[in-house]
């Protein structure tokens, strides 16, 4: 059902939260990028958003596959919901299930993006103003469902724990990644470490694109933010050592015309050994430029991502700041192109 039901949602507000945000039809066009409030009503009064939040709360332990579309469900639900958090919001928030699951510590440990967003959307809705709780909404659960302990530190506090990790994890990633595609003999392993790094400054895109492309994203994390002493100026600082970072990182220019690998020689084509010796020296060659523009390639969209963040941190409005990037297209599993 999810697998049918989620690319019509995408549709219907143009973000593909599944796939880091992107937007389903590329420069908007005549689409509106956000749902209006008589839509977001009309969601939750067919009871369509229920079912969705009562299709993921029901579901739990089963196999991978059904947890990946579990995770685009849950990534779905919540860009509904940022698309209109006053109404679709407001809602979700509401359901202990859900909430116990995406605001626990475990969830941001092996979500790190997700568990961001959710906590800066429930401190923005209610950490921000001073308001009488609303009751909390009962959904059909699964008895055995297995939700993790509380966290009794703030949301605002838990987002941005959570945002200085990402930052620092990808200051991480940044130098050694740097130091892989160094490497003058590449095994399978550092081929390896490297998709890994690749994986992990692909959350810093992603969370740029959440920025980028939710039409509330930077007015729901900067009132999670300002919900938290210090926490904006610590944003700050973790934002400017990532790039200071950036800013150390050789750019490799002049690759394609620098590194030419080893010339023929004309006079000693018999000899095999050597032939042999100058086409390993050849291979070498090509195999460093393609790492490097490889890097230079994920750098340039970590660098645009920074920025962005770095835009709504100086900002500290939110609402009707744009910020476009050019990284809808950055796939952290594989080459770039």
């Amino acid at each position: 059902t999810a697998v049918c039901i989620i690319p019509m949602l995408e549709y219907l507000i143009n973000i593909q939260a599944r796939f880091d945000f992107q937007t389903v039809f590329e420069g908007g066009g005549s689409r509106r990028t956000t749902l209006s409030d008589s839509d977001a009503k009309a969601l939750l009064d067919s009871g369509l958003f229920r079912e969705l939040l009562s299709l993921y709360t029901c579901t739990q332990d089963e196999s991978d596959a059904s947890n990946v579309v579990r995770l685009q469900l849950l990534r779905t639900i919540f860009a509904l919901s940022v698309q209109a958090p006053e109404i679709l919001g407001r809602y979700a928030i509401r359901v202990p299930d859900l909430v116990k699951e995406v605001h626990a510590s475990i969830f941001m440990d092996e979500n790190l993006v997700d568990g961001i967003l959710w906590t800066a959307l429930g401190s923005s809705l209610l950490e921000s103003k001073l308001e009488a709780p609303k009751p909390r909404l009962k959904l059909r659960t699964n008895a055995k469902l297995n939700l993790p302990p509380v966290d009794t530190s703030t949301l605002a506090e838990r987002c941005n724990s959570g945002f200085e990790q990402l930052c620092k994890s990808c200051n991480s990633a940044l130098t050694s990644y740097k130091d892989i595609v160094e490497k003058e003999d590449q095994s399978e392993a550092d081929e390896n470490e490297a998709r890994l790094h690749k994986e992990t400054l692909g959350s810093i895109v992603k969370f740029s694109n959440y920025l980028s492309n939710c039409p509330h994203g930077i007015k729901i994390w900067l009132d999670s933010l300002n919900n938290n002493e210090d926490a904006p100026q610590k944003a700050k600082k973790a934002i400017a050592d990532l790039r200071s970072t950036l800013a150390r990182l050789p750019s490799y220019a002049g690759d394609e015309t620098g590194v030419k690998g080893v010339d023929h020689k004309k006079d000693d084509d018999n000899d095999n050994s050597s032939t042999d010796d100058h086409s390993e020296i050849r291979q070498k060659a090509t195999s460093l430029m393609q790492r490097r523009k490889d890097f230079r390639q994920v750098v340039s969209l970590v660098r645009s991502s920074v920025k962005v963040i770095a835009l709504a941190l100086e900002s500290q409005k939110g609402a009707g700041l744009s910020l476009k990037t050019p990284m809808s297209s950055y796939n952290a599993s594989s080459k770039t192109d």
